[in-house]
C-alpha cells in the first residue's frame, strides 16, 4: 500500500515510529478515560490496517526483539523471534489465504502498558478451498511506547450450563 493512501496516524507510525512511540508513552500518563478512548482508536486502526492487508502498519510499533506467540490455529512449533520474523509469519499467512479479517470483540487495559483484546479472525482461501475462523485472547505488553510482547491464545467456548 502506498504511504499517502494510509490514514495520517498510520503514516506517522510507519514513517516516524520513534515519534509514535514517544506519543504512546505520553498518552500512558493521561487519565484512564482518555487512555481508554486512545486505546480503542489504536486497536481499531490496527484492525483496519490488518483488514486491508497493510501489515507494515499493524507491526510498526513492535520492538525489534518482540516476544510473539501467534494464534495457535496458524502456527505450530516455536514462536517467531523478533519483529522481522513476526512480519514474515503474517506475510506467509496473507500469501496462503485470499481473505484475512479481524474483528475486535473487546479491549481492556489490565495494567499500565498491558492490554487484553478478544478478537475474532477469519482466513479464507479460494485456491485451496480452505476456511479458518477462531477467536483469540491476545495479551499485549508495551515498554517505551513499543510492543515488547504479544501472545495469542484460543478463546475456549464457554460450556453451556445444563
Amino acid at each position: 500500500m502506498q504511504m499517502n493512501q494510509r490514514p495520517l496516524a498510520d503514516r506517522v507510525e510507519v514513517g516516524l515510529p520513534n515519534l509514535a512511540a514517544f506519543v504512546a508513552r505520553i498518552i500512558g500518563k493521561f487519565p484512564t478515560s482518555i487512555r481508554r478512548r486512545v486505546l480503542q482508536s489504536a486497536f481499531d486502526r490496527a484492525r483496519d490496517a490488518f483488514n486491508r492487508g497493510d501489515l507494515e502498519v499493524v507491526f510498526a510499533l513492535f520492538a525489534p526483539d518482540v516476544e510473539y506467540g501467534p494464534p495457535p490455529p496458524l502456527h505450530e512449533g516455536g514462536p517467531p523471534k523478533g519483529r522481522a520474523a513476526v512480519f514474515e509469519f503474517w506475510n506467509g499467512v496473507f500469501e496462503r489465504y485470499d481473505e484475512n479479517a479481524i474483528e475486535n470483540l473487546s479491549i481492556d487495559e489490565v495494567s499500565s502498558g498491558s492490554f487484553v483484546r478478544r478478537a475474532r479472525l477469519v482466513h479464507r482461501s479460494v485456491m485451496i478451498d480452505e476456511s479458518l475462523e477462531y477467536t483469540v485472547i491476545q495479551t499485549t505488553n508495551l515498554e517505551g511506547g513499543r510492543v515488547i510482547r504479544q501472545v495469542n491464545v484460543l478463546d475456549a467456548p464457554k460450556a453451556s450450563e445444563t
